[in-house]
């Protein structure tokens, strides 16, 4: 069998427990930055979800840790998903730490930390219920080019 077009490049699909981990790491750090008003976690957050999208998804720490040490613990999947959803959704959350960082950095920190819950508190929701508003507007915004919209 033949792979062809976007799923012959393997970062096009994804196992649905990836992107769920990397929420859930994303939550756990921001909402502790937040609860011990800590900036620098919220810097670290910025910077790991920055360094995946610029880089392609190629330094993906996320991953790297669902690779190396979840997927030993929890086992492999032969279920995959697209990847592009997952990743218009980190990219949402990279925008959004990063402005929380900038108003940290100007000494801004209530909106700072404000802004750094927001994301924490959505991507919480993702990891446990799967909902993830991200990818929800992936959907939208293909539904809108498909139709010459956007």
């Amino acid at each position: 069998m033949e792979i062809t077009g976007e799923q012959s490049d393997n970062r096009a699909m994804v196992d649905p427990r990836a992107p769920r981990f990397g929420q859930g790491l994303t939550a756990t750090l921001l909402l502790v930055g937040v609860a011990l008003w800590e900036p620098v976690v919220v810097y670290l957050v910025a910077a790991i979800l920055v360094l995946s999208v610029l880089s392609g998804w190629r330094v993906d720490l996320y991953a790297t840790l669902w690779r190396n040490v979840m997927v030993p613990f929890v086992g492999p999947t032969s279920h995959r998903e697209a990847a592009a959803p997952h990743r218009f959704a980190r990219l949402l959350g990279a925008l959004g730490s990063t402005l929380a960082a900038i108003f940290l950095v100007f000494e801004l920190a209530m909106i700072g930390f404000a802004v750094a819950a927001v994301i924490g508190l959505l991507a919480a929701l993702a990891a446990v219920s799967g909902l993830c508003l991200g990818c929800m507007m992936y959907k939208q915004v293909s539904v809108l080019r498909r139709h010459d919209v956007v």
